[in-house]
């Protein structure tokens, strides 16, 4: 090791230790010594002066690693106590006047600062040696061991003490103890081997690293890691300000003599940037690996939330207006105010008669769903019918006492949504599907984007409405599964109680009764036989069966009543047969009584006589009260039992209970026309399809289209589906309908004939049929309401069907003129041939305006053979609605002459076409002449000819039928 000193603030290379004045520890060479002012002591007369010096301690308090370290707070609690025991120990080193001035903590690094003062001899005198720092270091570390140690926060006493040799810097910043250390150089630069003699004392160094080169204005520094992480921390506050003039590495060169300042800083292994700048440098890495975290705390986390949310939406778990407590308020509070719903007597005595009336047409299609929902689910059910048709009603009356739980599904609300965030949190509304989060959809759509920028492709974290639907509804369909899982459960956890509370109370009552009778025994309060060790209990002294009881039992009613009337008919049989004897001694063959037994071939005396006829009536008795106990049994039990319960879980078989498990799924308006109709209608399908067939849930679908099973069948294949046709009612049904419902608003119903025609006008809707009478029992007549349904019809046709603006017209499937010409045939007549229709002027096989008005519910197109056969208006007063708009003149002039106009384009297109044709036929016309000719362009020509003149005929005639139009439209 090279030698260095300090003079005057400066340290050089020297051969002996190092002393300390005003400004620090110098090293003095060969023995000389160096008072404070510089000078040697000449002397040998005792000289000394107080220094002062600080300590070091460490490990008394946990070394704190960050922010986080909670270490920190818990020492905080002893914290006193381990400063009050630090001075105490101090306190009783003795070796050269060592005094303690004050502790100050150094909590972050795990020790305390300690400031002393001892006496440290300038002039020794004869055979005296001055302890130099180092010496002085060990012996305050020698006499601490012999006090036992220095005690820490644990209550171990594992502190020691480091003799300070620079300036510490007591900053309160949040830098952390670390293993490596910088060692800034504010001068030249120091050598490896003088870095490690300084540094090696505080423990194991690891490696040192050169200085690296630095920008111009900067400090160079070198890189110090050690071992362990006090040795570092004990490096860091003795070593911190440090001052020394380093001689040249090799001996004779001539050095500069220019001191050097140590400064240390802890390095942080982990830089504040270093995590951020790695992640945004692989972004093929991170983004993979962040959709993948996403989706497992997605799964992991909100799915189980999702799912108990839906369950508790199916089941109503969470519905306030279940609770037992709210029940009670609403019993004793609002249902006894006479206002709040109280139904009128009149509505109470029809019981919903009319309901029941117009329900006789339905009766089928209630038990068909009935029956699908009674088996285990293989397909799905479809109802379909009209709007107003009654659908929803009729499945209401078939879930009423089915003791079922039922997700409703409206495609009708999600399609009012405006966006697909809307679509989402609708379904999930209507689901109990919850947490969601439909903002994120959004965000990461902006991290697509900014990921085409960085890697050139897209993270996949956006998904589109379709799969978002399908995540949504793969959630409810794990839910449902749980929801049947849990009935059973329930269900079978109800029955095993149920069976202990019924063996419970019959244990009770057979202990009752035995008490009563005297026989009852109970092992604890046995008699006891004998005395001391040879006592046994006394089973024979208590009573143990029917034998012992006190009294005779009872008899059962139905055996005394048979005694009694053995006893009078033997009685009476014998005052018969006494009197029998006073008249005739000797019975001849031709005595006969009713009132007595007869028995064949018995005859004798009188004694023989009644012997026999007692033991025929006994004998009779005893079978009549045999067949009386039994009988009586059972009519006690229907009279106790009354109406036939519903059979509990142990007497329901299997399939029963599987089948009342299952949860029934209900999807309204079905394929309602929207702009996310086909998106939400295919995930849908699938859907209910994947339900049906997994058997978790019976699924009934309704629509106003029959033809939108057809989506149904493409997701289900291989099973037909469960068709549920509802039509109008009849004109007689119709009729009942509206009486009953009359009724029950408390409106006189005795029609008129004119009333009941004008009525039959409105057809067997529902939805009409309803208007009416609400229009009735708001005081209107029936023939002001029934113009009223017709007038409103108009109004609602002319938007639906022509469009109020340019652009709304633009957007439907159909043209004015197609859906005019359907209204105006449909007018003269109840129904139109279908094909007739779509492959004659105006549609020319355009089947999807035909499609598409029949969604719009403009007409109904009934099927045969399952083929398209007739076309009809939606609804049945569609037909006097057509019949008033086609009345309209002005309307059907604008209308006739904008079909005309399209029909005399089309004849004209005609008339062109053959034109042409007959040009080209001109020139070919010699190459069929002659002899050999067949003639074929001559028949060529004719034929056009013909349908040129059939095509001029229609023009002329339509141009005429326009011209009257426009004339019509001249007038006011």
């Amino acid at each position: 090791m090279r030698p260095y000193t300090r003079i005057s603030g400066q340290f050089t290379r020297c051969g002996t230790s190092l002393l300390r004045n005003e400004a620090g520890f110098n090293f003095a060479r060969l023995g000389r010594r160096w008072n404070s002012n510089g000078q040697v002591a000449g002397d040998k007369v005792a000289e000394s002066i107080e220094r002062e010096g600080t300590l070091f301690v460490d490990s008394i308090f946990p070394i704190r690693l960050g922010t986080w370290d909670i270490r920190h707070y818990l020492s905080a609690y002893n914290r006193p106590e381990v400063i009050n025991a630090l001075k105490e120990t101090l306190s009783k080193v003795k070796t050269s006047g060592f005094k303690v001035e004050s502790v100050e903590p150094r909590v972050k690094d795990g020790g305390a600062f300690v400031k002393f003062k001892y006496t440290q001899l300038t002039q020794p005198a004869d055979g005296e040696q001055p302890l130099d720092p180092p010496a002085l270091e060990a012996e305050i570390k020698r006499q601490v061991k012999e006090l036992g140690g220095i005690k820490s926060w644990l209550g171990d006493n594992k502190g020691d003490v480091w003799l300070v040799r620079g300036r510490p810097w007591k900053e309160d910043m949040r830098r952390y103890a670390s293993n490596d250390m910088k060692v800034y150089f504010e001068g030249p630069d120091i050598y490896q081997e003088t870095l490690y003699d300084i540094l090696r004392h505080y423990g194991q160094v690891s490696n040192i690293s050169n200085p690296v080169p630095v920008p111009a204005g900067n400090l160079r520094y070198s890189t110090i890691q050690f071992s362990t992480l006090r040795a570092a921390t004990r490096a860091h506050n003795c070593v911190h300000g440090f001052t020394l003039v380093d001689e040249p590495a090799i001996p004779g060169l001539k050095g500069d003599n220019k001191p050097t300042r140590l400064a240390t800083v802890y390095e942080r292994k982990v830089k504040t940037q270093a995590i951020w700048d790695w992640l945004t440098s692989h972004p093929r890495i991170v983004v993979p690996v962040m959709v993948f975290l996403l989706g497992s705390l997605s799964y992991l986390i909100f799915d189980p939330i999702r799912s108990f949310m839906v369950q508790a939406k199916v089941v109503g778990w969470l519905d306030y207006h279940e609770f037992r407590i709210v029940k009670w308020i609403r019993r004793n509070t609002i249902d006894r105010f006479s206002f709040f719903g109280k139904k009128s007597s009149r509505q109470e005595r029809s019981g919903g008669s009319g309901n029941e009336s117009i329900w006789k047409d339905r009766k089928d299609a209630e038990n068909t769903l009935r029956g699908y929902l009674s088996d285990l689910p293989s397909t799905i059910a479809f109802v379909h019918g009209p709007q107003g048709s009654g659908k929803s009603s009729m499945l209401t009356r078939a879930l009423k006492n089915a003791d079922r739980h039922v997700l409703v599904i409206d495609c009708e609300l999600l399609n009012k949504g405006k966006s697909d965030a809307d679509v989402i949190n609708g379904l999930a509304a209507q689901t109990g599907y919850w947490p969601v989060f439909t903002w994120f959809n959004n965000f990461t759509n902006l991290i697509d984007l900014a990921s085409v920028g960085l890697i050139g492709q897209k993270t996949g974290l956006s998904s589109s409405v379709e799969t978002q639907l399908k995540e949504v509804l793969e959630v409810v369909g794990n839910a449902l599964k749980g929801v049947s899982t849990r009935y059973r459960e329930f269900e079978r956890g109800k029955e095993i109680k149920k069976d202990f509370q019924e063996q419970t109370e019959a244990h009770l009552k057979e202990a009752l009764a035995k008490i009563q009778l005297g026989t009852y025994h109970d092992g604890r309060v046995d008699a006891v036989a004998g005395t001391g060790v040879t006592s046994e209990l006394g089973i024979g002294d208590e009573k143990m069966t029917e034998k012992d009881e006190d009294k005779p039992r009872k008899p059962p009613p139905a055996v005394e009543n048979a005694v009694i009337a053995t006893q009078e008919r033997v009685i009476n049989a014998k005052e018969a047969i006494k009197e029998k004897l006073e008249e005739d001694p000797e019975p001849q063959e031709s005595f006969d009584d009713t009132s007595i037994p007869k028995k064949e071939g018995w005859a004798g005396s009188a004694v023989h006589t009644v012997q026999g006829a007692v033991q025929g009536i006994v004998k009779e008795g005893k079978k009549e009260a045999e067949k009386l106990i039994p009988g009586q049994w059972k009519g006690a039990k229907e009279e106790t039992e009354g109406p036939r319960p519903v059979p509990t879980y142990s007497e329901r078989t299997e399939i029963d209970e599987e089948i009342r498990a299952l949860p029934v799924v209900v999807i309204k308006n079905y394929a309602t026309k929207t702009k996310f109709t086909d998106e939400l209608v295919v995930v849908l399908a699938d859907w209910a399809a994947g339900l049906a067939d997994g058997g978790i849930a019976h699924v009934v679908v309704m629509s106003d289209n029959r033809d939108n099973g057809r989506k149904l069948e493409k997701a289900l294949p291989a099973k037909p589906l469960t068709s549920i046709a509802i039509a109008d009612a009849d004109s007689s049904t119709a009729l009942s309908f509206v009486q009953d419902r009359l009724a029950q608003y408390g409106v006189q119903s005795n029609l008129t004939r004119q009333q009941k025609i004008q009525i039959d006008r409105l057809g067997g809707r529902s939805s009409d049929l309803e208007a009416l009478c609400h229009k009735v029992k708001n005081g209107m007549p029936v023939e002001m309401a029934v113009e009223d349904i017709i007038t409103r019809g108009v109004a609602e046709l002319r938007k639906n069907a022509f469009g109020e603006e340019e652009e709304e017209a633009k957007s439907m499937r159909w043209s004015p003129q197609q859906v005019f010409f359907i209204l105006k045939a449909l007018s003269k007549s109840t129904e139109l041939p279908y094909y007739d229709v779509l492959l004659d002027f105006p549609f020319k096989g355009d089947e999807a305006a035909l499609r598409s008005m029949e969604h719009a519910e403009l007409i109904s197109i009934t099927t045969s053979d399952g083929r398209p056969s007739t076309i009809r208006p939606g609804r049945p007063v569609y037909r006097y609605v057509f019949e008033r708009l086609v009345n309209d003149e002005i309307f059907r002039s604008v209308q006739d002459i904008a079909l005309n106009d399209k029909a005399i384009a089309s004849a004209e297109s005609t008339i062109r076409a053959c034109e042409d044709e007959l040009l080209k036929l001109e020139k070919i016309r010699p190459l069929d002449s002659g002899i050999l000719a067949s003639g074929a362009s001559r028949q060529r020509a004719d034929f056009l000819l013909k349908k040129m003149y059939e095509a001029e005929t229609k023009l002329e005639k339509l141009e005429a039928a326009n011209a009257v139009l426009k004339k019509g439209l001249k007038k006011p």
